[in-house]
């Protein structure tokens, strides 16, 4: 049996926020973090580093073979056989968040076969920042079910469909329950961009933004700031939101800004919030930061369905996508 090969490879590609700081191999914890590769053998497996829950979808050539391998208990696992002889490309996707698991890649085992080079760098990046909704939180399940972290998918979620339809390379950073300023219960500790310098949600290490500059950043927050149709401190939302901007501002200076809300949103409270974005968010930087806005319309159970706890169905999350692609396509001029 051939052994594992070492991740550090020119022809190995880390898509998303991976903490190389450490020997034995990098961390990953986002929604959607990426490993992907071309090689030729035919036989090919991955060896991990579990902790807590963790779920991966495995791609060859394009394909999903395996929509929900199960890494919590850490290993080496098979991720393809009997294939055909040439080139193949694997995508390893994580699908759940960060709150449930963290990941360590140790590497591929390619049976003495061989990586090969990678393509050319996308056309287009993303970077899609939000809370539960952006990550496909229990989009997998019904509105009944209780919640399991294996019917999370993020590889299904609005953004990462989008990502697709682009051909974009595309980046989740989500925390399910947090908002701009604070979570669903108003604590103000649960706030994303708190979050959102760190490589991992849980390490202290900061990211280095120069590393990956997406071409559109998209801000889905808001929601949980206003859960159950509570009005927060607005005078702190909005500087808040102004204060989140400039930080996406100063590390992406070229980068076109989507400031999103719902699809859950309803009544007054989503009124206020978009009163709020485009009345003095928006305008408060005079079109000087390539800011957009855009409204996800309120999801229909009815006729879609319902994930888990009231969330977006696959279904709405792909209406969601339709959505947010002609709107990149238009300010991108696509």
């Amino acid at each position: 049996m051939s052994e594992i090969r070492g991740w550090i490879s020119n022809e190995i590609k880390y898509i998303g926020r991976f903490d190389f700081s450490e020997k034995k191999g990098p961390l990953f914890a986002w929604t959607g973090s990426e490993v992907k590769a071309n090689f030729m053998s035919k036989k090919l497996s991955a060896k991990f580093e579990s902790f807590g829950l963790n779920y991966l979808i495995i791609m060859v050539d394009g394909e999903i073979i395996n929509n929900c391998l199960d890494i919590s208990n850490g290993g080496e696992f098979i991720l393809a056989e009997n294939l055909s002889d040439g080139a193949h490309e694997i995508k390893l996707v994580k699908r759940n968040e960060f709150n449930v698991g963290t990941v360590r890649f140790l590497g591929f085992n390619f049976y003495g076969g061989q990586l090969l080079e990678l393509e050319h760098d996308p056309k287009l990046k993303v970077e899609i920042i939000g809370d539960s909704i952006s990550c496909g939180f229990g989009n997998e399940g019904e509105n009944e079910d209780e919640y399991e972290p294996i019917k999370d998918n993020g590889y299904m979620s609005y953004g990462a469909i989008a990502g697709r339809s682009l051909e974009a390379e595309t980046i989740i950073i989500g925390c399910s329950g947090y908002g701009m300023i604070q979570n669903y219960l108003g604590d103000e500790k649960e706030a994303v961009p708190l979050k959102y310098n760190l490589i991992t949600p849980k390490s202290r290490i900061n990211w280095q933004f120069s590393k990956w500059v997406p071409d559109v950043v998209v801000i889905n927050l808001g929601t949980n700031d206003f859960c159950y149709g509570n009005i927060p401190d607005l005078d702190k939302f909005i500087s808040g939101y102004i204060e989140f901007i400039k930080v996406i501002h100063k590390n992406y200076k070229n980068s076109k800004i989507i400031c999103a809300v719902g699809p859950l949103m309803e009544g007054k409270a989503l009124e206020v919030i978009k009163s709020c974005i485009k009345d003095k968010i928006i305008k408060h930087f005079n079109k000087d930061y390539n800011l957009n806005f855009l409204e996800f319309p309120k999801h229909c159970p009815e006729k879609d369905g319902q994930g888990i706890g009231g969330h977006p169905s696959i279904e709405t999350h792909n209406k969601m996508a339709n959505i947010l692609v002609q709107k990149v396509k238009s300010i991108m001029s696509l």
